[in-house]
């Protein structure tokens, strides 16, 4: 995979193995989009979340954080309102599947969209990861029962998968998180450390859920993400 990657900025955060929508509204995002499909070939840029930012004009500028994830492009589907020309101009939703987490090294802000050349970051097991899991997937299948007790339609988790790794990207993104949490859980420096990270969050949540029981129901991103 090129080390240097159009840059996508969104509200979310983007983790390996999972698909996810993601709407696609500011001038600099559509470019990218733009120039993926005129120019052929595989459909690749790098997903950065936004830690704040303001719009100027046409062009917006924001503070990104500086770990992301690349993420190829499944479908693109355009706002009823772009009309039937079908052209990459007005809002639209992008189907995202994450690949490989990267760094980024250097910003290319010279033409439509920023550019960034990225070092992978990679996935190194940790000192235990089987143990860390097992421990995670006994505090998650509390969690998704909990949850269901008191929204619906609850969190139906089913099979997890078996690799530590991919069960801990799949937990981070099934999980009812702020964005700052989820960006941690994407840098962390290996998947005993996100597992371990991911219990204490487990247990904070149950601890509320214990604490306040009657919590209103939210709707869980589960069923918009499945593994790569």
């Amino acid at each position: 995979m090129d080390s240097r990657l159009p840059l996508l900025t969104v509200d979310t955060v983007l983790f390996p193995g999972l698909v996810i929508p993601v709407p696609v509204r500011d001038a600099q995002s559509r470019a990218v989009i733009r120039d993926l499909v005129e120019n052929g070939g595989e459909l690749v840029c790098g997903a950065v979340t936004i830690r704040d930012g303001y719009e100027l004009g046409d062009r917006v500028f924001r503070s990104l954080h500086g770990i992301g994830c690349a993420a190829s492009i499944s479908e693109i589907t355009m706002d009823a309102g772009n009309g039937a020309t079908g052209a990459l101009e007005g809002p639209m939703e992008v189907t995202l599947t994450g690949n490989r987490r990267f760094q980024v090294a250097e910003l290319d802000a010279e033409g439509d969209y920023l550019v960034a050349n990225v070092d992978w970051l990679p996935e190194t097991p940790g000192d235990d990861p089987l143990g860390a899991a097992t421990i995670a997937v006994n505090r998650f299948r509390r969690y998704a029962e909990a949850v269901t007790e008191i929204s619906q339609p609850g969190l139906h988790i089913g099979s997890l998968p078996d690799d530590p790794s991919t069960l801990s990207y799949l937990m981070s993104a099934a999980m009812v998180l702020l964005t700052p949490e989820r960006q941690k859980l994407l840098e962390a420096t290996d998947t005993t450390t996100r597992l371990a990270h991911l219990v204490g969050l487990l247990d904070a949540e149950l601890a509320a859920i214990t604490a306040l029981p009657s919590l209103p129901a939210v709707d869980l991103p589960w069923s918009n993400m499945s593994p790569n």
